[in-house]
């Protein structure tokens, strides 16, 4: 089991700065394991759970996928 079995990537806009990308949204155990020096040595980081990664706000909404198949 891997650290990305803990972390989710969901593409939101932020509401502060507009910016869309996709946000790291851990879960519980994720946020226990990989946060100080065991994130830090896999190069990840916990603590930006649901935090746009542009400029640290907590404010998105989620980009709904639209259906771009063609109707025949």
């Amino acid at each position: 089991m891997g650290w990305n079995d803990h972390v989710e990537f969901i593409e939101v806009r932020c509401k502060q700065c507009g910016e869309i990308s996709d946000w790291e949204f851990w879960d519980a155990i994720g946020q226990e394991r990989y946060v100080g020096k065991v994130g830090q040595l896999l190069g990840v980081d916990a603590t930006r759970s649901g935090k746009c990664p542009q400029c640290g706000s907590g404010e998105g909404e989620q980009i709904e996928e639209e259906d771009d198949e063609a109707e025949e």
